[in-house]
């Protein structure tokens, strides 16, 4: 349904309260052109589609600000489950990044928030930064999440334009603790060149 409103930027789905919510706020917006083209893309892959988007978080070097617990490291977010889940401590700006390995041509972020603990804890995820580079001097910000999400959620986002990058960061704009179940990054199974 985000695929065809042209103002949806953002989509979640609540496993536990079976809905969906579509975020069409100029905030998460930094342009249309590759919201556009994205949603071209998804359309025709449904169909026969020449790109084919390969998932390039997986496994990769991992880091954040501060580990809640070693049950808890900023691996769990790119192993693959959604039953496990990468946990700051509460501080400002809380952060997790992933090392890519290589510069990509990143097409969407998925984020998938815990899905288990306290009714309330779902919530912390809000005013989120997703930022991506080719190096750690040259980040900028793909999308933002108001939020607040809800335990279980599965959050969508894409970039304005066409992001060449090699870092995937996200990072809470406030005071509080910052975990999520899962991140994936799918790029574009071909080569990219930054300027």
């Amino acid at each position: 349904m985000c695929l065809s409103d042209p103002h949806c930027c953002v989509a979640s789905y609540s496993k536990g309260a079976s809905t969906c919510r579509f975020d069409t706020s100029e905030r998460c917006c930094v342009g249309t052109e590759t919201l556009d083209e994205w949603r071209f893309i998804q359309r025709k892959s449904y169909h026969t589609c020449n790109i084919t988007l390969t998932e390039v978080a997986y496994d990769k070097p991992a880091e954040q600000s501060s580990v809640y617990s070693l049950s808890y490291s900023a691996a769990k977010a790119i192993d693959g489950s959604v039953n496990t889940y990468m946990h700051t401590n509460k501080e400002q700006s809380p952060y997790w990044i992933v090392d890519l390995g290589k510069i990509y041509q990143i097409k969407r972020i998925e984020i998938f928030n815990r899905n288990a603990g306290f009714n309330s804890t779902g919530e912390r995820l809000r005013d989120l930064d997703i930022i991506v580079g080719p190096s750690h001097n040259e980040m900028q910000i793909c999308a933002h999440y108001v939020g607040p999400a809800q335990l279980g959620d599965h959050l969508l986002f894409t970039c304005g334009h066409v992001e060449c990058a090699r870092y995937v960061k996200l990072r809470l704009t406030g005071t509080d603790y910052l975990h999520v179940a899962e991140v994936k990054v799918y790029a574009v199974n071909e080569s990219c060149t930054s300027n």
